[in-house]
């Protein structure tokens, strides 16, 4: 009875990350380990993420004045939040690497092509948490930023005031829509984002990597 337990979680643990990645093509030299940065910045990003929530405050205050209660009052809170943000860049250029190195080794083709569909996804999702991030400094230059990004969402044909008031939380883009912009970079866009990832490294796994050096 214990060895057919024991059989069924390795098969099970098979089935979640499968021995199909050939040692030539795990080297260094061929990935440069840029997927695996780019999570673990995505889990440092998350931590100082949740430190920054305890003080970042979007309704009884201004949003700015909170972040610049944050830097300049709150013990290390300069530190974490400039952790955040220097996580939060480093992601989007290693992301933007990561899918230069799959382009030029052709990584995508064949039966990965589907891989490469959810990594746009999740470059995707990695620029739109950036921008979210700015925009939740409420300061004169992020504000009218906002106010263009989403003044554009609205020209959308047919959708685009759906898609405004979703996005924003309201008709008009004000310091009102920094609750939603909140949830947005805090919730839905890093959940969103996490379980591509997860399912990218299972798919990953599974068919393996591409056929070509650098």
């Amino acid at each position: 009875m214990r060895q057919k337990e024991a059989g069924g979680v390795s098969a099970f643990l098979a089935h979640l990350h499968p021995p199909l990645l050939p040692r030539e093509r795990i080297r260094l030299t061929f990935t440069f380990c840029l997927g695996g940065l780019a999570f673990y910045f995505f889990v440092l990003l998350g931590v100082t993420g949740i430190l920054l929530m305890f003080y970042y405050r979007y309704g009884d205050v201004s949003p700015y004045l909170s972040v610049r209660e944050i830097s300049e009052f709150i013990p290390f809170g300069g530190l974490v939040r400039s952790l955040h943000y220097w996580c939060g860049q480093g992601i989007v250029l290693l992301v933007v690497f990561h899918m230069a190195r799959v382009l030029l080794t052709e990584s995508y083709r064949n039966t990965r092509a589907w891989i490469w569909v959810v990594g746009m996804a999740l470059l995707a999702l990695v620029f739109m948490m950036d921008f979210s991030g700015y925009l939740l400094r409420f300061d004169t230059e992020t504000f009218w930023a906002g106010f263009v990004a989403f003044g554009v969402i609205k020209e959308i044909p047919l959708v685009g005031d759906g898609l405004h008031r979703l996005a924003a939380g309201s008709a008009t883009y004000g310091e009102a829509s920094a609750a939603r912009i909140f949830l947005w970079h805090c919730v839905v866009l890093p959940l969103a984002a996490l379980s591509f990832m997860f399912y990218h490294f299972w798919k990953v796994s599974r068919l393996g990597y591409g056929s070509r050096p650098l």
